[in-house]
């Protein structure tokens, strides 16, 4: 696993961050997890770890004075710190963290009037809403960092241009529900 921090080091920085786990290759083996899957597991627990201290962070220099463009600034060093060098950099990162978005709010059980017909909880309409919009958008960011890379291949053209073509189409469907819920803000304004 080149590149990639070894089991105890992902621990260790778990712990630095106040999340305590014990890692047991045995029983994630017995789960059909390698030690790949478990290293990517915990990277991920990591990711979030940083980004709860990130979002205090922010709070904190909101609360000292920091504007919205003094937060923006601020947010741009995570591709410095991803090791960004050029733009098809700065979009792969985009891209990963876009469909990771997109996999997770598909995988997140929202509670919601809608029947979840055996699937995870649909939530409401918004929440539908919000998925097709995070799936068009991991579609786009996809085909701009194929697009980006001087270096890419004629399956990774091809693989972007039906990434950006699914992208569209989830943008047009997302905007059907446009007037529900514009109707949806107006009633949320009547109620303040």
């Amino acid at each position: 696993m080149a590149g990639v921090l070894s089991l105890d080091e992902l621990v260790g920085l778990l712990d630095r961050f106040g999340m305590r786990v014990e890692v047991d290759l045995a029983a994630a083996a017995a789960d059909g997890m390698g030690p790949e899957l478990v290293a990517a597991r915990l990277a991920h627990a990591l990711v979030g770890a940083v980004e709860a201290h990130a979002t205090r962070a922010e709070d904190a220099a909101r609360h000292a004075g920091a504007g919205p463009a003094d937060i923006g600034q601020v947010a741009l060093t995570a591709f410095a710190g991803a090791g960004c060098a050029a733009e098809p950099d700065e979009w792969a990162l985009l891209e990963w963290r876009a469909t990771r978005l997109a996999m997770v709010l598909s995988a997140l059980d929202f509670t919601g009037p809608l029947p979840r017909q055996g699937q995870v909880g649909s939530g409401d309409t918004l929440v539908r809403t919000i998925r097709t919009v995070a799936a068009a958008l991991s579609g786009m960011t996809s085909a701009q960092h194929a697009a980006s890379n001087p270096h890419r291949g004629p399956q990774e053209a091809r693989d972007a241009a039906r990434a950006l073509s699914r992208g569209m189409d989830a943008l047009e469907q997302a905007a059907a529900d446009a007037p529900l819920h514009r109707t949806l803000s107006q009633l949320m304004q009547m109620t303040d």
